[in-house]
């Protein structure tokens, strides 16, 4: 069967067809084997699907959890494609809480356990607050609590609930293990997710304690969750800025970043920025300066270098058939930080720096396109390659792909800079 969908290719009536007969088989093995070929088909080609997800969805039988498992992971990777089938992933939940216990998220048996705990990380992706009690028996009783933690920063609306306890066990976290049984980063993450400042102590805790213990791989993301908090996590400040200082050029950039969101003062987050630049170049320290944007003017001149440095750069490795990959994302990165931090006055250097990393590595597509759409009535060169990439079947960045949820997110800004320079108003 899978060799058969490979010959039909992009005859997605015909795929969908065959996928229907075998989804709906009598045959327990055939309707198994068609779940991961049905993902196959959705996240690799655009289209309507809500068809394909209806009959995933009535796979989550609760006499059959080795299936339901296998069609709520599916469920839980198509992000708001999943839509169709939130209800009776929330019905399955549901009857596996009232008919087996209610903490079925860490039941003794292994199918069912699996079952259920894809049910509601498939719910979470949805921001479904009935994936809350499932998130809340792992976080309490530590059963698999590393994907409840993954799966908690979706439930913003639930933060009351979920914050505390999220805190206690960043709290518990020996910080002298590289690899603790549930990641600081992942619990940072989460945590600025659901966006409540109670969390800033225990992140600044956090942070101490992993930079005693020079875990400087985990001390990067906590600079980062202190720092999306802005202004409301300014009495951390003084604890921020020695990291500054550090070596490590991923600490040095998130630590100038967050000194950026908690003082607002450009003149000493942009000279930081400019030092990690002339040293490294890191794109990091270039999105940072996006952040700034016009604030940040100082650094203009610099930036100005850095595009024509990356322009001629590529043009070498062209005429000398060496890759540019790598160096397209560079590219791309500067000529967004140049739009942003110089503004209208940058769009003829902005614009065929963009288009060229865009042409010669289709991954930067989503960055690319994101600064098109920053850069409004000045973007209208690029109207045609917007409108290429959404006549394109294939989701973005194929055959290695980006996500069902990237290739949503682009084709969504792609339409908004369409609607704009076509002058039709309408987004969808």
């Amino acid at each position: 069967m899978e060799t058969f969908h490979e010959a039909l290719d992009a005859r997605l009536d015909d795929r969908t067809a065959l996928l229907t007969a075998q989804l709906r088989s009598p045959d327990a093995a055939t309707r198994y084997d068609a779940i991961d070929m049905a993902r196959d088909v959705i996240t690799t080609w655009r289209g309507g699907h809500a068809h394909l997800v209806g009959l995933l969805a009535e796979c989550l039988l609760p006499h059959d959890s080795y299936t339901s498992a296998a069609a709520a992971e599916v469920l839980g990777s198509l992000g708001t494609l999943a839509e169709p089938a939130r209800e009776a992933l929330a019905v399955y939940v549901t009857t596996h809480r009232t008919t087996h216990r209610p903490d079925a998220w860490a039941s003794p048996h292994a199918e069912l356990r699996r079952a259920h705990q894809q049910a509601v990380l498939a719910l979470a992706e949805l921001g479904d607050e009935r994936a809350l009690p499932g998130l809340l028996a792992a976080l309490d009783t530590g059963v698999d609590v590393w994907r409840a933690v993954n799966a908690a920063g979706r439930l913003p609306q639930a933060a009351a609930e979920l914050t505390p306890r999220l805190i206690r066990l960043l709290a518990g976290i020996d910080h002298s293990r590289e690899w603790p049984d549930v990641s600081p980063a992942a619990l940072a993450s989460a945590l600025a997710a659901l966006g409540d400042p109670a969390a800033v102590p225990a992140l600044t805790d956090a942070l101490q304690a992993s930079a005693q213990h020079k875990q400087w791989r985990t001390v990067a993301p906590l600079l980062k969750a202190i720092a999306s908090f802005g202004t409301l996590a300014a009495p951390a400040l003084d604890l921020v800025g020695p990291f500054a200082d550090i070596v490590d050029a991923e600490v040095r950039t998130a630590a100038a970043g967050a000194i950026w969101n908690l003082e607002r003062r450009p003149e000493t987050a942009v000279a930081l920025l400019t030092d990690l630049l002339d040293h490294s170049r890191s794109i990091d320290a270039l999105n940072v300066l996006s952040q700034i944007g016009p604030p940040a003017r100082a650094v203009l001149s610099r930036l100005r270098q850095m595009l024509n440095e990356q322009v001629e750069q590529n043009m070498q490795n062209e005429q000398n058939g060496s890759a540019v990959l790598n160096d397209s994302w560079t590219l791309v990165r500067v000529a967004s930080a140049l739009w942003d931090v110089g503004g209208i006055g940058e769009a003829h250097l902005v614009m065929p720096a963009l288009l060229d990393a865009w042409n010669n590595n289709d991954s930067t597509a989503r960055h690319a396109v994101a600064c098109l759409n920053r850069m409004g009535e000045a973007a209208r060169p690029a109207l045609a390659h917007v409108q290429a990439a959404l006549a394109q079947p294939h989701r973005g960045g194929h055959p290695w792909g980006w996500g069902v949820a990237c290739d949503l997110e682009f084709q969504n800004t792609c339409r908004s800079v369409q609607a704009r320079l076509e002058g039709t108003g309408t987004i969808f």
